[in-house]
């Protein structure tokens, strides 16, 4: 099946040697590196600086694994150019530590639309100067369908705006377009199949009185259609990364990390097997 991967979001307690240890034991394929020992932005944190960057680097290579993804707080919906301008700093800060960790993707979000007369304009000018930084470190950038963006349409939109520039693709949330939009499996696959390349995972259950409230839940358990959204994914051929998104640095009440690596890992093996 797909490669999978888990983003240490899961386990914001965990040092290196323990988040190497759970993807080994559990048969992930990779890990996204979404924060760090309490500092969320991996850019700010003293480990991924010279020799602890270079030791972190070689720990998760000699244990067969590789970062699949560096998942930065970036925003393409930039009010000013001041904001814009920041936003592209802090992009090729990361761009910086995709070398050591032979990474190749840099995940970045759609960010707020308030306050921005157009927006698919707007986003499409910071992702055009995205595509450079993208170019000159040899990795892509994937936009999360998530913020005031989880509307596929849209988003392709935006990515279309810039003019399709090279190293600019991606990141389907399956649970965004689905839980805020009651977007189809089937709509967002096509949407972003051109440039899809990779996808975050999650499962909820709706509470009570609409609006998009939810629980977050282990997979399987919710009423996200996480088998549908599998299928939909191979009919429109996707070979990409299967990346785990336990949310425990927000959400502290739900399930430890030493729970929920494991069940992911059962559950998609057992959706993939049918």
């Amino acid at each position: 099946m797909n490669k999978l991967v888990y983003t240490t979001l899961a386990c914001p307690g965990w040092t290196i040697d323990k988040v190497v240890g759970a993807a080994v034991e559990n048969g992930y394929d990779a890990i996204d590196f979404r924060g760090y020992l309490g500092v969320t932005e991996i850019i700010e944190s003293d480990a991924f600086r010279g020799a602890s960057l270079r030791e972190m680097a070689e720990r998760i290579r000699d244990a067969g694994l590789v970062v699949s993804c560096l998942s930065s707080g970036v925003k393409m919906s930039s009010p000013t150019p001041e904001d814009r301008a920041k936003q592209l700093d802090a992009l090729k800060r990361y761009a910086e530590l995709c070398e050591p960790f032979e990474c190749g993707q840099i995940r970045i979000f759609g960010g707020s639309t308030k306050g921005i007369s157009d927006p698919v304009p707007n986003a499409a000018e910071t992702l055009y100067a995205a595509s450079a930084i993208a170019q000159d470190a040899g990795v892509r950038i994937v936009v999360e369908t998530h913020d005031d963006w989880t509307d596929s349409a849209m988003l392709r939109k935006a990515v279309e705006g810039a003019g399709w520039p090279e190293g600019i693709g991606f990141l389907w949330d399956v649970h965004h377009p689905y839980r805020v939009n009651g977007e189809a499996p089937e709509t967002s696959a096509a949407n972003l199949k051109d440039r899809l390349w990779n996808t975050h995972w999650k499962d909820s259950r709706a509470l009570p009185g609409g609006n998009g409230a939810h629980q977050l839940c282990l997979p399987g358990e919710g009423d996200v259609p996480l088998a549908g959204i599998w299928k939909a994914l191979q009919s429109v051929g996707y070979d990409g990364w299967i990346t785990f998104e336990w949310e425990k640095k927000w959400h502290p009440e739900i399930e430890e990390p030493e729970i929920a690596i494991p069940a992911f890992a059962r559950f998609m093996r057992e959706i993939a097997a049918k």
